[in-house]
């Protein structure tokens, strides 16, 4: 699967920043980039709907079914239409997931 590139967020969501500063101390660069495809998938699987303004539909909302009476087969069809609403191909990313639902 093709990697995307674009800006990196920490482990918090936020941006992560590392700056760089030139010998007169100003911050001449910071933001880090690099592949974005996983955190892209974590956002999609961790969004709620309702969470994002740009598309509120948007959001698998993985922490509600930890509970829920959903098999494997409704997870996967439900993160598939997420993903897919989110520009990622489901079938090509699945064996990086590590999904086990009980």
């Amino acid at each position: 699967m093709k990697g995307r590139k674009g800006i990196l967020l920490n482990k918090d969501f936020g941006l992560a920043i590392q700056p760089v500063r030139n010998a007169d101390g100003k911050i001449t660069r910071g933001l880090l980039l690099g592949d974005t495809l996983d955190q892209e998938a974590v956002v999609v699987l961790k969004l709620h709907q309702g969470d994002l303004k740009e598309d509120s539909l948007l959001g698998v909302g993985l922490t509600k079914y930890m509970r829920g009476k959903l098999d494997r087969s409704q997870i996967e069809s439900r993160v598939r239409v997420h993903f897919t609403r989110a520009g990622l191909d489901y079938d090509d990313y699945k064996e990086r997931l590590k999904l086990k639902v009980q």
